[in-house]
């Protein structure tokens, strides 16, 4: 029995289009080994950020210092976060409390120049990326604030604030905060169009 000639080239490959595959080998091709080449003034580059970053003068005492690449989103620096797991049971244990329908402060002094910062998330209020995202934003309602230095400051996000946005949590952040009396002064919130309070 002869087969269709439309489906003699088609018999073993199973890709369609003949056998007409050939070998290739895993190994990489030694000229494209080193395709990334450096630029001359990459370094130079590098040393002209930190320059006009240093040129920009302190931050005020209490603001969070960001670090903030070229082309990346800021984030908060070694110092300023918590990040030991004694360091939070000390504040759950020794600290102050402060609740809101939407967050739980909890704060202590810590002798230091500065504030050390934890952002607590647990696995009830979604995945991964809703959690990341919701510490994100905490992250960034607390950042512009004027805090008093010397403080472990931990925010707690309740169940409520996976649904929150932005704003309610900013809110919740200025409320929490200024009854702890850690704002140096009570910072204006916003309202979005069409809400009254």
């Amino acid at each position: 029995m002869g087969r269709d000639p439309a489906r003699r080239g088609r018999a073993g490959c199973g890709s369609g289009e003949g056998c007409a595959q050939a070998d290739l080998s895993a190994q990489e091709d030694p000229s494209q080994a080193e395709a990334r080449l450096p630029r001359p003034d990459e370094y130079a580059r590098r040393s002209r950020c930190s320059a006009a970053a240093a040129a920009q003068g302190a931050l005020a005492p209490g603001c969070l210092a960001l670090h903030v690449g070229p082309g990346r989103a800021a984030k908060m620096i070694k110092r300023e976060r918590l990040r030991v797991r004694r360091d939070f049971l000390a504040v759950y244990r020794k600290g102050r409390a402060w609740t809101h329908r939407l967050l739980v402060l909890r704060t202590l002094p810590n002798g230091l120049s500065h504030n050390r910062y934890g952002f607590v998330v647990s696995k009830r209020l979604g995945k991964a990326v809703a959690r990341n995202q919701l510490k994100r934003r905490l992250r960034e309602g607390v950042r512009p604030l004027t805090i008093r230095p010397g403080w472990d400051v931990v925010l707690l996000a309740r169940s409520p604030a996976a649904t929150a946005t932005y704003q309610q949590l900013r809110e919740a952040l200025v409320d929490l905060l200024s009854r702890a009396r850690l704002l140096d002064k009570r910072e204006p919130v916003r309202q979005r169009a069409g809400e009254e309070q």
